[in-house]
């Protein structure tokens, strides 16, 4: 028999399947300190590049290829104050591929001051590169989030100096990219903080535009929705939320310990990727009075990495900015069972709102 229940939040996946960051906040252009070049690929977005244009003042532009299907109320909300201007455009001469070891990166677009922006950078280095897998801390200087932005970055590393070709012009002026900020060399080679991955995982945890709703479990106490699966089990008191599960290529889970009832009550929840990225660990508590029933999130244990050389251990080690940037973030929400609705927030407590 079918069982209805309280959904009380959940999770969204962005289809972005590779990126690439290109710092220039050394010594910035005029409008940009930085570039993000984004692939996306799926049927509610379609298959193409999106450029992120990180502004001087804080806020981002971003640039859609005429590929994408444009969604004109798209947001920004994970990095800096968020949106700025939101552009479909032509991005032409696109290349974003690993071959032999060595990352080649183009693209070109006109920006919106009708400036023509070229980039082209080209590794030409045979030796062997160690990259790591990043919880990316892109969420640290949002100062209105929207969510929990979580950024799984696999193989994710660094662009290396040697005979690398580097060749970015904004409006024919050639921009010069940021050295690598930490006093060391990675697998023994030179870096610029430039960096990139062929394989992201983005997920948004608890999104605050997503609609409270009743739902309807099937015979194996689950809702699905697209490609999220959440569990449900039978407990003293109601039906609770166990487990989110997103399945994709690699699989992510949040599990809740004990799970998720509309009742008085303190948690603990973990969010799994691939067992080679880590975990992020959190805390819940529920508090209900009649009808009405506040929740409230932190991921307060931040995020366990797993370091493959000697240099990770040093970057992401348990203080470091990577492990406890999202420590900082709360959810909270007043849910009214009686009128169906939620009022619900994240603060992000960061005291630095220093962008990337």
């Amino acid at each position: 028999m079918n069982k209805k229940t309280i959904l009380p939040f959940g999770i969204k996946y962005t289809p972005i399947k590779k990126l690439a960051i290109i710092s220039f906040e050394k010594k910035p252009d005029k409008i940009y300190r930085g570039l993000e070049l984004q692939y996306l690929d799926c049927n509610e977005v379609g298959k193409g590049f999106r450029v992120l244009a990180y502004r001087n003042d804080g806020y981002v532009d971003i640039y859609d290829d005429t590929s994408l299907k444009y969604n004109q109320n798209e947001q920004c909300n994970v990095a800096g104050k968020g949106l700025h201007k939101h552009i479909q455009t032509k991005i032409e001469n696109t290349f974003f591929e690993k071959v032999d070891g060595c990352v080649e990166i183009s693209f070109d677009f006109i920006d919106i001051d009708k400036r023509p922006i070229h980039v082209y950078i080209k590794e030409q280095n045979k030796k062997k590169s160690i990259p790591m897998n990043l919880l990316a801390p892109i969420g640290f200087s949002s100062v209105d989030p929207m969510s929990l932005p979580i950024f799984f970055l696999y193989n994710f590393d660094f662009i290396r100096r040697k005979n690398t070709i580097v060749d970015i012009r904004i409006d024919q002026k050639l921009i010069g990219i940021d050295p690598f900020p930490f006093p060391f060399p990675m697998s023994g080679q030179r870096r610029y903080y430039s960096r990139y991955t062929m394989e992201s995982q983005i997920i948004e945890f608890a999104p605050v535009d997503m609609q409270l709703k009743e739902v309807e479990l099937d015979d194996n106490m689950q809702y699905i929705d697209q490609k999220v699966k959440y569990k449900f089990i039978k407990t003293s008191n109601d039906l609770g939320l166990s487990l989110i599960e997103l399945e994709l290529d690699k699989k992510v889970i949040i599990k809740f310990e004990p799970e998720i009832v509309m009742c008085d009550q303190i948690g603990e929840f973990y969010i799994y990727p691939k067992k080679e990225m880590g975990y992020i660990g959190g805390k819940y508590e529920i508090k209900r009075k009649d009808e009405l029933v506040n929740i409230f999130l932190t991921p307060i244990r931040g995020w366990t990495s797993t370091p493959n050389s000697m240099s990770t251990k040093i970057i992401l080690s348990s203080k470091s900015l990577f492990c406890t940037w999202c420590k900082k973030y709360e959810y909270s929400a007043l849910i009214n069972l009686k009128e169906m609705s939620i009022n619900e927030k994240w603060i992000n407590n960061n005291k630095k709102n220093k962008i990337k």
